[in-house]
């Protein structure tokens, strides 16, 4: 019997609609892994409903790290999703120094979570960009959408049809930023398909993935994405098949929300779908 791994999981905390850490934590849990949150902030609901009351806990957030050092907790990865400022991006990098790469190793995952549609979210500003760059180059994994995968290139969005190599291109390019591990996803794709890819930079393995678009638009369906990415390897599987399952999760629980009919405000239905992930404990396809 092994223990189970032991991840930070780095998000803040929405009370009502399925996002962040009430996204993450059932799913890394289902698949045999301790979620260890590390709140960014509170919120009341999740920003469809059009009003939030919500913290901001940046200031608190270094003396948190500060005790988990002293007790001596160690953890197995450190993942994070979408950080509100430049502070919060520090405080990141330094619990993936102090807890993993000053100790015993571990996987740092990075959801550079800025922006969609060909722009950056309103509250993000140069400066954040440049410091996501930074913060994506101490990653093993970093799981950028089309549009920031832009952002940190520095490259203009173009919202057509990629041309042919041009995906793999970037994603090399991202990998020599310092991430050996490079997930892009929300690529423009012809008809109503989704498309993903893979690359490995230690193998020069690069992968794409698609799948039919389901028609639901929620919040959180990136975080459900980042997070069976992020078990699976831990979990032992290689990067492509960890994207395969993601996105083969992601598709089961939209299909399962829609058939439901669940206000998309609310989030796709994880707790319902938790039992397709059981399989990924053992490493079993």
């Amino acid at each position: 019997m092994n223990q189970p791994k032991r991840i930070l999981a780095v998000h803040d905390l929405c009370s009502f609609g399925r996002c962040s850490l009430t996204a993450a934590v059932p799913v890394l849990s289902a698949m045999g892994h301790q979620a260890c949150p590390f709140p960014t902030a509170v919120f009341s609901n999740n920003f469809t409903f059009g009003s939030f009351v919500s913290t901001n806990l940046t200031e608190h957030m270094p003396g948190i790290l500060d005790q988990w050092v002293r007790l001596g907790f160690r953890y197995d990865a450190v993942y994070s999703g979408f950080l509100a400022d430049v502070e919060q991006m520090e405080i990141v990098e330094d619990s993936i120094n102090r807890l993993l790469r000053e100790r015993d190793g571990g996987l740092a995952v990075v959801d550079p979570a800025m922006g969609d549609d060909g722009k950056l979210y309103p509250i993000y500003t140069d400066a954040m960009v440049e410091r996501m760059r930074r913060l994506a180059s101490k990653a093993d994994i970093i799981t950028p959408n089309y549009t920031e995968a832009c952002f940190l290139l520095d490259k203009p969005y173009d919202a057509g049809l990629p041309e042919a190599g041009a995906v793999e291109a970037m994603s090399r390019e991202l990998a020599k930023l310092g991430s050996p591990n490079v997930v892009i996803t929300s690529i423009p794709a012809d008809g109503n398909r989704i498309k993903v890819s893979s690359y490995e930079a230690a193998t020069n393995r690069f992968m794409e993935f698609e799948t039919p678009r389901l028609p639901f638009s929620t919040c959180g369906t990136g975080d459900i994405f980042t997070s069976v990415v992020t078990g699976a390897v831990l979990c032992g599987r290689s990067l492509e098949t960890a994207v395969s399952d993601a996105m083969h999760f992601l598709s089961h629980i939209i299909q399962y929300t829609i058939d439901v009919g669940t206000d998309p405000r609310e989030g796709v239905l994880v707790e319902p779908c938790l039992d397709e992930l059981m399989r990924l404990r053992s490493g079993t396809n």
